[in-house]
């Protein structure tokens, strides 16, 4: 899922770039920045209200026991926009317990609760904002496995913006007939349904009993189809996941669909079952339109391994939103349309990425979402890099880049239940420019490779962290790149190269913006002389240092650079620096000669 202001974004690669050279002059339009950006200030938090810390605190209530396996049953009711149902909770104790925290909408009712069985022993239980605190009848033991069974009911959420500002979906489609989806990243699935609401812990898997009036409509959710039956209710389907599963990704859709079926054969010729749910009136053009995703599955198993869910499937199902990334029942609502040029659908490009990131690997807590957003952004210009070339995902990037904001820094505040889609909007474009310059500090793509295929292979079907990743990086590579995230995840503003130059050729130069541990980026450029470009490379740090151009100059460019001295140009050209692949700022500063000379320069 893109922040909303990546719309702009999206809009902008399906024909922008025709207009590129135009909108570069007037970049305010949209929030552009043609130049790299930081801010004189850095953003503010809000402070945090009650229900968002509690959502996100670990607390012993909470992190004493795992759940292992949710099971859903709900009555979808489009004419009252209301859901009904029963959710068992399946949990194995960590340590010892009497009580424990699930989570739950607070305007949804809670009409029972109760001891493993629908019918079992009734549950105590009191609430505060989302949280439900439940007293089990007796002391579960460290080791033990137990169910509690909640049914409740009510009007969830409508979501005002789909996908970003999130709740249920209750939309018509050109024929009134009912179109119905739910998105709860940012806002858990706690939005509609009653679950432990933390990332950090996932169900081993899941079953979905969806039950809806019309028995005209589909219903897709996660996973694979089980069972559909006619009831004196309706219609009721039962889906089931064979995996782990986030309980945002828990999802269903309802529609009036047109089921279309395909086979992807993996690169180590798996066979994967590829099925597309979308409206009748749109099945000709979604045939056509989704041949691309083979091509799209393949580059992402070849650089990432196998797609994580050959059991439970790939569907894409037309939704009235954008997209969002549900575990194995993509949310696609890109209206058929490919990114000029590109010639591919982003929602297909950058969704599909989260099937690997987002998915199979998720982020422990939301502060550190960049390790999905970030990751399936830069997978995004990866996948265009193997269709294309470097040049071609190198521009993809850059556009992007303008839409960077550097208000705050990519690890967001910890323990909480917080992702705002506009303030942690730079996890994507951010992050992968995170990745990329990495990935050109190290300098050896085989070695960068490998440590996104380690993290990703060491993280599969499970959450991780930041600092799994940084350990990561450090082990495969040898180095300590410490130094480098300290500054590029854990402040808001990017690196900036200040520098001055001399008449006669002589650049004094040094990083601010950075921890004082940042000096081993490596910063290339030219000095292209008339006969030919003499090559220099730096090591700035956070002190002044100086380069002296005739390190690198032969006797033909001093020749030249005598000859020139009564000319009103400089002696020496102007050196060009190749930083377009690293993500810091170039800035002039007529004050280094001096500051050179006053730590004792000469």
């Amino acid at each position: 899922m893109r922040d909303h202001s990546e719309f702009v974004a999206a809009f902008a690669r399906k024909g922008l770039y025709i207009i590129l050279p135009f909108i570069l002059n007037s970049c305010f339009i949209f929030g552009l920045h043609r130049n790299d950006y930081n801010p004189a200030k850095p953003g503010k938090y809000d402070e945090f209200d009650l229900e968002t810390k509690m959502l996100g605190a670990p607390t012993a209530l909470r992190t004493g026991f795992d759940v292992t396996f949710y099971q859903l049953d709900i009555e979808i009711y489009p004419d009252k926009k209301e859901i009904a149902g029963w959710v068992e909770i399946g949990a194995k104790a960590l340590t010892e317990i009497d009580s424990v925290q699930i989570d739950l909408a607070s305007h949804l009712i809670i009409d029972e609760l109760r001891w493993e069985k629908r019918d079992g022993e009734s549950l105590n239980y009191s609430r505060t904002c989302r949280a439900v605190f439940i007293k089990l009848p007796s002391v579960i033991n460290k080791g033990q496995s137990f169910k509690i069974q909640v049914h409740y009911s009510g009007k969830p959420q409508i979501a005002t913006n789909p996908p970003w500002y999130e709740g249920m979906v209750w939309k018509k489609d050109k024929n009134r007939k009912d179109w119905i989806g739910v998105t709860c990243e940012s806002d858990g699935g706690s939005l509609w349904f009653p679950c432990k609401d933390m990332t950090s812990d996932e169900p081993d898997s899941a079953e979905m009993r969806f039950t809806i009036p019309d028995t005209s409509l589909m219903i897709v959710s996660n996973g694979v189809l089980t069972k559909s039956e006619i009831t004196e209710k309706g219609k009721s389907v039962t889906w089931k996941t064979h995996y782990p599963i986030n309980v945002y990704n828990i999802t269903f859709y309802a529609g009036d669909f047109a089921k279309i079926e395909d086979t992807y054969i993996g690169v180590d010729s798996q066979k994967l079952a590829l099925t597309y749910y979308v409206l009748k009136s749109n099945e000709a053009k979604a045939r056509e339109h989704f041949k691309q995703n083979h091509d799209i599955l393949k580059t992402y198993e070849e650089l990432f391994g196998d797609y994580p869910w050959y059991r439970d499937g790939f569907k894409l199902i037309e939704s009235p939103y954008s997209g969002m990334e549900h575990q194995t029942a993509i949310a696609f609502g890109s209206q058929f349309t490919n990114m000029y040029y590109f010639n591919n659908d982003y929602i297909l490009v950058h969704e599909s990425a989260h099937e690997w990131f987002g998915n199979a690997l998720t982020a422990n807590d939301f502060a550190d979402i960049w390790l999905q957003e970030g990751f399936a952004t830069y997978a995004e210009a990866l996948f265009f890099e193997k269709k294309f070339d470097k040049a071609a995902a190198l521009n993809y990037m850059l556009f992007d880049r303008m839409m960077i904001k550097n208000k705050y820094p990519l690890i967001g505040p910890e323990n909480l239940h917080y992702f705002d889609p506009k303030k942690s909007g730079d996890a994507y474009i951010k992050g992968a420019w995170v990745l990329h310059t990495l990935r050109n500090v190290i300098n050896n793509d085989v070695t960068f490779f490998s440590i996104i295929r380690t993290f990703y292979n060491e993280n599969k079907y499970q959450t991780t962290t930041t600092k799994e990743f940084i350990d990561c990086v450090n082990r495969i590579s040898g180095q300590d790149f410490n130094w480098f995230f300290n500054t590029y995840l854990y402040r808001n503003t990017i690196p900036v190269l200040e520098i001055e130059n001399e008449p006669n050729g002589d650049m004094y130069y040094r990083w601010v913006n950075v921890g004082e541990d940042f000096n081993k980026m490596q910063v290339c450029g030219q000095y292209r002389m008339p006969d030919g470009a003499r090559d220099f490379k730096i090591y700035p740090n956070t002190t002044v240092a100086k380069f002296k151009v005739m390190s690198i100059l032969t006797k033909d460019d001093i020749k030249y650079s005598i000859s020139e001295q009564n000319s009103s140009e400089p002696i020496i050209p102007l050196p060009v620096y190749f930083h377009a692949n690293f993500l810091y700022k170039i800035k002039q500063n007529s004050r280094l000669h001096k500051i050179y000379l006053k730590q004792g320069g000469n």
